[in-house]
């Protein structure tokens, strides 16, 4: 189907959760989520820890496939590689982009190819302005809106924190206000949509950050 960026949901100035998919220098396909920023019609902003593996591999390839999808197991498999059956992202997920160097992820709801234009780091991060190569949606119902989907994206990303800073002393209320906001989402989750992928992906990354907090 034929669409634009903002056919898709991205505006200017406001950050759109997606997945970006890069090939590891072994040839490997990584995926992890990002928020992006919409620049216009053609550019996409996005602003990642030098530390992370797909800065690196955008550093290196420069392109990437930013992939939407509204399956919370991505989100939660894609952020947390361990939580995966080999404790990383099967290949099976994964199919060579039509356009650029990079792979895309097969369950997709819409890719995006993209090009890095330019690149600047500023302190432990590097923006990346990537350039829309090819733009590729599939044609869909409407779908209603579940409160469950928001909430369990927002508790992997603060998950993500807590994972970094538990080791932090000075973090320590940060992490603990984090955790409860996590446990809040929990309960809503359970309330609007029990036995749900969504319940399930909660209850593993509770535990999963029960694990952190022993080790």
């Amino acid at each position: 189907m034929t669409a634009n960026l903002t056919d898709l949901g991205f505006r200017k100035g406001v950050f759109s959760e997606t997945i970006v998919s890069t090939y590891n220098p072994d040839g490997s396909g990584n995926a992890a989520p990002m928020g992006l920023k919409l620049v216009d019609e053609q550019h996409l902003e996005m602003n990642i820890f030098n530390t992370a593996s797909t800065c690196r591999n955008l550093k290196a390839k420069k392109c990437a496939v930013v992939n939407l999808t509204h399956d919370i197991e991505v989100f939660y498999k894609s952020s947390f590689k361990d939580a995966n059956l080999a404790g990383k992202l099967s290949a099976e997920w994964f199919t060579k982009a039509e356009v650029v160097n990079a792979p895309m992820l097969r369950s997709a709801d819409a890719t995006i190819e993209v090009a890095a234009d330019t690149m600047m780091e500023d302190g432990d991060r590097t923006e990346f302005v990537c350039s829309v190569k090819r733009l590729v949606a599939t044609a869909q119902f409407p779908q209603v809106y579940c409160r469950a989907m928001p909430l369990a994206v927002e508790a992997i990303i603060h998950a993500t924190r807590v994972k970094v800073f538990l080791t932090t002393p000075e973090k320590q209320k940060e992490v603990a206000e984090l955790i409860e906001l996590i446990k809040h989402y929990a309960q809503v989750i359970r309330r609007v949509a029990p036995d749900s992928e969504y319940t399930a992906v909660m209850a593993d990354l509770q535990g999963r950050i029960d694990s952190w907090r022993l080790k």
